[in-house]
């Protein structure tokens, strides 16, 4: 009787159970239990600018040398209050992420786009990506 009653149990506990948000390699949008923008951020915050030209790629940086590209990230405004709010898998390997910032007590939402490029997670720019996430404000 009392194993049976386990058993009936013991799945309805873990029903009950808090969901983790936790993001630690669950998929490859994951950077040490956050996400690849938030990463970045650290990054900037670090002055990591070498590191961060790792995450991000397309048309607005590829034409640019390291140390322009680390130049131009290291000059950017970078340092507003953002939460993702969504993912949507456009298709294997290939995301689009919500977010939403604060900028001067502000809060807007905006988009990107993320791929998988040769097994890493990297944010893909073009001129209009480069201004929505490195907005001057």
């Amino acid at each position: 009787m009392k194993k049976t009653l386990t058993l009936i149990l013991l799945p309805l506990l873990f029903a009950f159970a808090p969901v983790q948000d936790n993001c630690l390699f669950r998929n490859p949008l994951c950077f040490y239990n956050t996400d690849v923008l938030s990463y970045l951020q650290i990054l900037h915050k670090n002055q990591q600018y070498d590191q961060m030209s790792h995450f991000v790629y397309g048309p607005k940086v590829e034409k640019w040398s390291a140390k322009t590209l680390q130049d131009s990230l290291s000059e950017a405004p970078f340092g507003y209050t953002m939460k993702r709010n969504g993912i949507k898998e456009l298709k294997k390997g290939s995301w689009s992420l919500t977010y939403q910032r604060t900028i001067l007590g502000t809060a807007q939402t905006f988009k990107i786009k993320c791929d998988l490029v040769h097994d890493t997670c990297k944010v893909f720019l073009d001129e209009k990506a480069w201004r929505t996430i490195f907005k001057e404000y």
